[in-house]
């Protein structure tokens, strides 16, 4: 069914506060996931007027630490736990992080026991926070299911996480709040068992930027982390979170410009980064995705091997070859092999192949490769004429 958008008879910090009642109303149990960023913080400060409109006392917050967050987010974030109207549960999970180095792809396990006790833990666990051995799970491997799983636990009846997601951030996050009519944003978490009585709350979804810095500061003179103002004085990326992805490792100079400490200490559990921040600006990431892509299917398990350098991602990633070839044989111009190979090495390749989009470098490469063959059949189409008149 066809979506367009609407413009409604109200504002949108005043829309946000009629979804957030209307998710307390709904929902036995409401959280904030907090992640620190200015997103949540607004429905931090949503939450606080609801509670102090109903009488719920202290708000309840999930933040889920990643390990290797930057020190202006962590010491934001323990300035929030002491309000005296939030109650934060502080969760420290070992789960798996990539870390991409010039196209090659490892896991790393956060909150890793064996990585404390080898010294090469980025920081140490904060006091009272939550570990594996809380759940009765191994400290040095992954948690065997999503993290709210975890993190919803001893929660009552159905449980609302209400995030900071915003629409205008990617068209992945875009397309989460269009595919319903009602309550499009409550969602229920992508691959979650429908037993599990959990939903995603996206109450800011159709917010911008400046209307969440406009809501901290202004409607309740709230504070908010001191990265964004070192991002805006620098000219730095203004997303926060672990910066080794293969998106966020591109952007190891927006880390020195911002926070150099935390280069420092990220250096120092993972030096071989130091190749990246030095030779990113002068790798011909595009030579190397020829250079698979014209070897054609083995190409591709050749890159496969090349760069995939644990055995999770490796997996992984033949399995996403897998479903790509198949879709490949259904439609070649869709499905190119050169698209594949960005994805592997560029890109996330979790979930379900998609096909090459407009404005895109692999649909630019496609269309330019049409062009040629259809150059090629009317020069050969001259040819024959030519030959004719003769």
């Amino acid at each position: 069914m066809p979506r367009k958008r609407m413009f409604l008879d109200t504002n949108c910090v005043d829309a946000a506060r009629q979804r957030i009642r209307h998710v307390y109303d709904r929902f036995d149990t409401v959280a904030i996931q907090f992640s620190g960023g200015k997103d949540s913080t607004a429905c931090l400060y949503l939450a606080k007027e609801v509670h102090e409109e109903r009488g719920l006392g202290p708000v309840k917050v999930i933040f889920r630490d990643e390990e290797m967050i930057s020190p202006a987010i962590e010491d934001y974030v323990k300035r929030v736990a002491n309000y005296d109207w939030v109650d934060m549960e502080w969760y420290c999970l070992p789960q798996g992080q990539e870390l991409w180095v010039l196209g090659r792809r490892e896991y790393v396990l956060l909150w890793s026991k064996m990585r404390e006790e080898d010294g090469r833990l980025f920081r140490p666990f904060p006091k009272n926070s939550i570990r594996a051995e809380h759940f009765g799970l191994d400290p040095n491997k992954a948690i065997p299911k999503r993290i709210d799983e975890y993190t919803m636990q001893g929660k009552k009846g159905l449980t609302a996480f209400v995030t900071g997601i915003r629409a205008n951030e990617s068209m992945i996050r875009y397309r989460t709040v269009v595919q319903k009519l009602h309550e499009n944003y409550i969602n229920r978490p992508y691959g979650l068992s429908k037993a599990i009585p959990m939903r995603f709350a996206k109450v800011i979804y159709d917010w911008q930027s400046d209307d969440v810095l406009k809501f901290i500061t202004e409607e309740h003179n709230g504070e908010y982390c001191a990265y964004y103002d070192y991002a805006a004085m620098s000219g730095a990326n203004q997303r926060v979170g672990i910066p080794l992805h293969s998106v966020a490792a591109r952007r190891l100079t927006d880390v020195i410009r911002t926070e150099p400490e935390f280069y420092d200490e990220l250096y120092r559990c993972f030096p071989e980064i130091e190749a990246q921040l030095r030779l990113w600006s002068e790798f011909d990431i595009e030579l190397l995705i020829d250079y698979y892509s014209d070897k054609g299917w083995k190409g591709v398990k050749e890159c496969v091997d090349d760069n995939m350098l644990t055995p999770g991602f490796h997996r992984v990633a033949l399995v996403y070859a897998h479903e790509f070839k198949k879709r490949h044989a259904k439609d070649p111009y869709g499905y190119p092999v050169e698209h594949l190979v960005r994805t592997l090495l560029l890109n996330s390749f979790n979930g379900t192949p998609s096909p090459v989009g407009p404005k895109t470098k692999s649909h630019n490469k496609r269309v330019a490769l049409l062009a040629q063959q259809d150059q090629i059949l009317m020069d050969a189409d001259t040819l024959d004429e030519q030959d004719d008149n003769r």
